[in-house]
């Protein structure tokens, strides 16, 4: 799980740390990891991280990543990928992250489809649904960039096709703006989350009264959407768009409550 990564969370995160404790704290976390030779191990050096993160208020994407690396090799997959999620708001297009984060997800019990899309939406928008945030910013600066050469050589030449190719890419250019924008407008009001626990039922209502909503329990792992907590309780929606309730205990949301 490139334990040399510890080297650059030491360099990255010592400058943030204002206290000696905060420090060893993060050294003796490193060491413990470094030691493991099992799952508990490297689970008491999760541990020791998630202290800075939680205690400490420490929010680093460095951070994050290697508490869910030791998470990983403790074999508690749903832990791992809550951090790997965090790690990500920080570092999205970190090549390892997304990779140990796919080999977590590899390992969840629940492998559950995403809802399908209106085809004639998934028809129009599948580029936008389908095409990663940092392609279309590329594809967005370029196309930008290239209308406003040309504009500039029409102003100089008065060419008739260096109007219409103004025209065209400034049109591409303003739909991949647009949405771009959608993107982070959605991730905004999102608020993701993972169940923890090794298995929880969920239930049809916000209590143990209620019926299970699924003849199985769901798993370590299982994302979701909140869409309400309600005391002891959350109100999640699954990707393949079922709702149901499951204790508040049994997972966390990907954004942290400070």
């Amino acid at each position: 799980m490139r334990t040399c990564f510890l080297l650059t969370l030491l360099m990255l995160v010592l400058p943030a740390l204002g206290k000696d404790y905060q420090v060893q704290a993060l050294e003796s976390a490193h060491a413990s990891f470094r030691s493991a030779t099992n799952s508990a191990g490297y689970a008491e050096a999760a541990q020791q991280y998630e202290t800075l993160i939680h205690e400490e208020g420490i929010r680093n994407g460095h951070l994050f990543y290697t508490a869910g690396n030791s998470w990983f090799m403790a074999g508690r997959v749903g832990r791992a990928i809550l951090n790997y999620r965090r790690a990500g708001q920080y570092l999205p297009n970190d090549a390892d992250l997304q990779h140990n984060l796919e080999a977590a997800l590899e390992l969840r019990t629940d492998l559950i489809p995403e809802k399908e899309r209106h085809p004639l939406s998934a028809r129009l928008l599948g580029w936008h649904f389908n095409t990663s945030t940092r392609t279309r910013w590329v594809l967005f600066a370029t196309l930008w960039m290239i209308c406003w050469v040309l504009l500039i050589v029409r102003n100089r030449f008065a060419r008739k096709e260096l109007r219409a190719g103004a025209a065209v890419t400034g049109l591409f250019s303003a739909i991949l703006l647009v949405s771009l924008v959608a993107e982070s407008i959605a991730n905004h009001r999102a608020n993701p989350g993972v169940i923890t626990a090794a298995e929880t039922v969920a239930r049809k209502g916000d209590g143990t009264m209620y019926a299970p909503a699924f003849l199985d329990p769901l798993h370590a792992g299982t994302e979701f959407q909140t869409l309400e907590i309600r005391g002891k309780w959350m109100h999640i929606q699954l990707p393949d768009g079922q709702a149901c309730w499951i204790p508040a205990e049994a997972a966390e949301t990907v954004n942290l409550r400070d």
